[in-house]
């Protein structure tokens, strides 16, 4: 679950951006400041999470390595071509159904 509320936070942080290669939806460009607090209340909800599963310390650094790599591959992939965005949506959902599982 916390891996995908960290790549949900992560798309919704990128389509804020003015370095987003798609063109973003209305609603996001009308309440790009509500977004923005949205996505990093979902930062930290995916950490708090985290620390369910290990320590504090563990947690924040797993949590950190996965953000720097999940934004990292998010922008490489979307950049190259904006089809990869159903494999961002897909990614999401397999996350949410091997955590549920």
């Amino acid at each position: 679950m916390a891996l995908a509320v960290l790549t949900l936070s992560c798309l919704l942080l990128y389509m804020t951006s003015k370095y987003y290669p798609g063109k973003s939806w209305a609603i996001i460009e009308d309440r790009k400041t509500g977004v923005l607090m949205m996505a990093s209340a979902l930062l930290l909800l995916s950490l708090y999470l985290f620390t369910f599963d290990y320590d504090l310390a563990t947690s924040l650094v797993f949590w950190m390595i996965a953000l720097v790599t999940i934004l990292s591959a998010m922008i490489l992939t979307l950049k190259l071509s904006f089809k990869w965005i159903w494999v961002w949506g897909g990614l999401f959902i397999v996350f949410l159904m091997v955590d549920f599982s």
